[in-house]
């Protein structure tokens, strides 16, 4: 970005401040960076001839021009405090003004993480909304209502608001299946798993099955069984908690890891560190955001929610029932 890109406001009230205005249209740009970008005087107000630095409360009309300081958006960038507009084949079962249903694939983080930062299904979706490499700007910032992890594919609500994010989390009545291939034949035909989870002591990037008194938290995952295939399971989980690696943790604890899932079927730290290195050291040579190491027998299946606007309950289901049956089994 070498100039400073303007943009005209449209489709404001008399009420819509520029921070407000900046967090819903600047969207390439996190919104924990909006306020210092603005109180840093890097954005400027254009109204009827005049210019001025821009304040948090400034109240934006239709008309309004907006300038953004180049050097301070490339700044954001290089220092990685940046969401990268991705233009990728975004897989889309439903949208509307007020939400969008997608699916991800295995292997893609949801959002920027660490060294991760290009090839996100967060980036996927500012590209959608608008936003390019050249211009920040797009019509909706993306608010993606549930997690899902890096290995697992499947269904996610996608808000574009943060009003349409907090009623679906607090009245949406939001529920998904998910379909796994663990490692082992379960002979029960459906039980419940009520353990708390907190982190491993073993290892600090899992989780574990940790009593309470030790900072574990209240996890509870439903399974049935759909079949067996040879020594594997193939399970429909539903979780009525949102843990951290929740379904991944509960299985392995429960002596049956997910199909694939190298990080949770070794049992000593420094094998699952070994594991979770090979794993990043495969993924440098990969397009970005597929990190085909990264693969488990996790997906999203079923996802069910009220509509924020007209209470209408609303099914989506991934298109393809997911083959679980040809993935090598990758444990230990």
């Amino acid at each position: 970005m070498k100039a400073d890109v303007r943009h005209d406001v449209t489709k404001v009230d008399d009420a819509t401040r520029l921070f407000d205005y900046l967090k819903s249209r600047l969207i390439a740009v996190p919104g924990r960076e909006i306020g210092t970008l603005i109180t840093s005087g890097r954005v400027r107000i254009h109204r009827r001839g005049t210019d001025i630095v821009g304040r948090t409360y400034d109240l934006l009309a239709n008309g309004d021009g907006i300038t953004i300081n180049a050097l301070a958006l490339t700044a954001l960038e290089e220092a990685g405090r940046w969401i990268a507009p991705w233009q990728s084949e975004l897989r889309v079962h439903y949208e509307d003004p007020d939400l969008l249903v997608v699916e991800k694939d295995a292997g893609i983080h949801v959002h920027p993480l660490g060294a991760r930062r290009t090839g996100t299904l967060q980036g996927a979706l500012v590209f959608h909304a608008g936003a390019r490499v050249e211009s920040a700007w797009g019509r909706w910032r993306p608010h993606i209502v549930q997690r899902l992890d890096r290995a697992a594919a499947g269904l996610l609500v996608v808000a574009k608001s943060a009003a349409v994010k907090a009623w679906l989390q607090r009245h949406g009545q939001l529920r998904r299946l998910y379909r796994a291939m663990v490692v082992g034949r379960i002979e029960e035909s459906s039980g419940t798993i009520d353990q708390p989870l907190g982190r491993d002591p073993q290892c600090d990037y899992r989780r574990a099955c940790v009593p309470l008194q030790l900072g574990g938290q209240n996890a509870i995952t439903s399974w049935q069984v759909i079949e067996w295939s040879g020594d594997r399971t193939l399970l429909q989980v539903e979780i009525l908690t949102g843990r951290t690696h929740q379904i991944r943790a509960h299985l392995a604890g429960a002596g049956h890891p997910i199909v694939g899932d190298s990080l949770y079927a070794f049992a000593r730290r420094g094998e699952a560190a070994a594991a979770d290195n090979a794993s990043r050291s495969n993924q440098a040579s990969l397009a970005p955001g597929h990190a085909a190491s990264c693969v488990i027998a996790l997906r999203a299946v079923e996802l069910f929610f009220r509509h924020p606007s007209t209470g209408a309950p609303l099914l989506f289901h991934s298109p393809a029932a997911p083959d679980f049956g040809q993935q090598p089994l990758n444990t230990a």
